[in-house]
C-alpha cells in the first residue's frame, strides 16, 4: 500500500511538471538528474570495485517518499522528490570503509567529481567531433534600431521605430554600425534621409541630427551561427583544453563570488550572485531555445561547477570528507567523531543558507536572460 502511495505521489509530481513546465525546463531538469546520476555512479562503481558493501544508491535526498527502482549487487536504487542532489550509502553496519586504507576511501570519495569532469569532457568531444566549434558572426547589412528616445527624441518624433533595419543614409549604403554613426555625425544639424526596412517594407524617413550628431537611437546588429568543422584528433585536443578551461572558469567564478578574484570589466550586474535551482532551470530553458550546441555547453559548465564545488574542503561535501582523511594521516589518528559532527552541522547550516540565498535571489532578483 505504501509503495502505491509513493507511485501516486511521483505520478502527481510528473503530471504537474508536464503541465507547468516547458520542454526546455523539463530537458534541463533531466540533464541535472543525469549529472547527479553520473556523480553518484562514480562513487558506487568505485566502492563496489574496492569491495565495499553499498546499501543505497539515491537520486534525491531523504528516504520518504521514495520510489524503489530495483536492486543490483546488494544495492537498493531509489529516487526521491528532493532532487537537490543524491547520495550513495555504504552499509553503516560495515566498518570496512572506516577502517580501510586512506587511498581506498579517497578513491571512492573523489570518484563522483572525476565522473562529472569526464562526462563533461566526453560531451565536449562529441560536440566538437560532430558539430565543430560555434561562432557568432555579424551579418552584413544588418544594422538595426534597438531602441529610440535615447538622449534625444528626434528619431522617435520623425517616425523611426525599434526593429527598423537601416538600409542607407543619404543614399549611402549602411553595412555596419560604424558606417551609420559616421554618416549621421557628418550631417550634424542638417536633415538626413534614412531608408529603413520595416517588416519587409522600405520606408523613407527624414530626421535632423542634433548638434552632437545624434538622433537618439540605440543600434544593434544581427548575427548568424557558423560552425567550424574539425577532425577527431583536433576534437579530442580541444575537448581536453575545454575541460581544463571550464574547471578554471568555475574556480575563478567562485573566487569572484567571495571577493578573492577581481571581476572583469563589463560583467553584467548580478552575474556572480549566488543562484539556485530555479535560475539553473531558467538558463537551461533559454539555452534549449538557442539550440543543441548552447544547451550542451551549459550542461558541461554545470557539470564542471558540480565537480569543483564538491571537491571543496567543506564538511558534508566530498572534499570535506577527504580533508578529514588527510588530517587523520597527518596526526596519526581519526578526527574525533564529536568534532566531525560539530563541524559538519556548522557546514550543513552554511550550505542550507547558500541554498536558500540562491532561491531568494532566483525569486526576488531573477536573472535577465533575454
Amino acid at each position: 500500500m505504501k509503495n502505491w502511495k509513493n507511485v501516486l505521489t511521483f505520478a502527481g509530481i510528473i503530471a504537474a511538471a508536464l503541465y507547468f513546465l516547458s520542454a526546455g525546463h523539463l530537458t534541463m531538469i533531466g540533464a541535472l538528474l543525469l549529472m547527479i546520476l553520473v556523480h553518484e555512479f562514480g562513487h558506487w562503481v568505485v566502492a563496489r570495485s574496492l569491495g565495499f558493501e553499498v546499501k543505497t544508491f539515491s537520486i534525491g535526498f531523504g528516504s520518504s517518499p521514495r520510489l524503489v527502482l530495483g536492486h543490483l549487487w546488494g544495492t537498493e536504487f531509489q529516487i526521491t522528490p528532493w532532487l537537490a542532489g543524491g547520495f550513495v550509502s555504504i552499509n553503516p553496519a560495515d566498518d570496512s570503509f572506516r577502517l580501510a586504507a586512506a587511498w581506498k576511501r579517497i578513491s571512492v570519495l573523489v570518484a563522483g567529481v572525476v565522473m562529472n569532469v569526464i562526462s563533461a569532457g566526453v560531451i565536449l568531444f562529441l560536440m566538437f567531433a560532430t558539430m565543430g566549434t560555434q561562432d557568432r558572426v555579424e551579418k552584413p547589412n544588418t544594422v538595426t534600431i534597438g531602441a529610440v528616445g535615447q538622449g534625444t527624441a528626434v528619431a522617435a518624433d520623425a517616425g523611426v521605430q525599434a526593429g527598423d533595419r537601416v538600409v542607407s543614409v543619404n543614399g549611402k549604403a549602411v553595412t555596419n554600425v560604424a558606417d551609420f554613426i559616421n554618416y549621421v555625425k557628418a550631417s550634424a544639424g542638417s536633415p538626413i534621409t534614412l531608408v529603413v526596412d520595416r517588416n519587409g517594407t522600405l520606408s523613407t524617413i527624414t530626421v535632423t541630427p542634433n548638434k552632437d550628431g545624434k538622433i537618439g537611437v540605440a543600434l544593434g546588429t544581427q548575427f548568424e551561427i557558423v560552425y567550424h568543422k574539425m577532425g577527431v584528433l583536433e576534437a579530442g585536443e580541444k575537448a581536453v583544453t575545454g575541460t581544463a578551461n571550464g574547471c578554471v572558469m568555475i574556480v575563478k567564478g567562485l573566487g569572484m563570488m567571495v571577493g578573492l578574484v577581481e571581476k572583469p570589466a563589463g560583467l553584467p550586474e548580478g552575474a556572480t550572485d549566488v543562484r539556485g535551482i530555479v535560475a539553473i532551470v531558467q538558463m537551461g530553458d533559454v539555452a534549449f531555445q538557442n539550440g543543441v550546441y548552447s544547451f550542451l555547453m551549459l550542461v558541461c559548465m554545470i557539470s564542471f561547477n558540480l565537480a569543483v564545488f564538491n571537491i571543496l574542503p567543506i564538511p558534508m561535501l566530498d572534499g570535506g570528507h577527504i580533508t578529514f582523511i588527510v588530517i587523520e594521516k597527518i596526526i596519526g589518528r581519526p578526527v574525533p567523531e564529536r568534532i566531525q559532527g560539530i563541524v559538519s552541522v556548522i557546514a550543513l547550516a552554511g550550505l542550507l543558507s547558500l541554498f536558500f540565498l540562491g532561491l531568494a535571489n532566483d525569486i526576488f532578483n531573477p536573472l535577465k536572460l533575454k
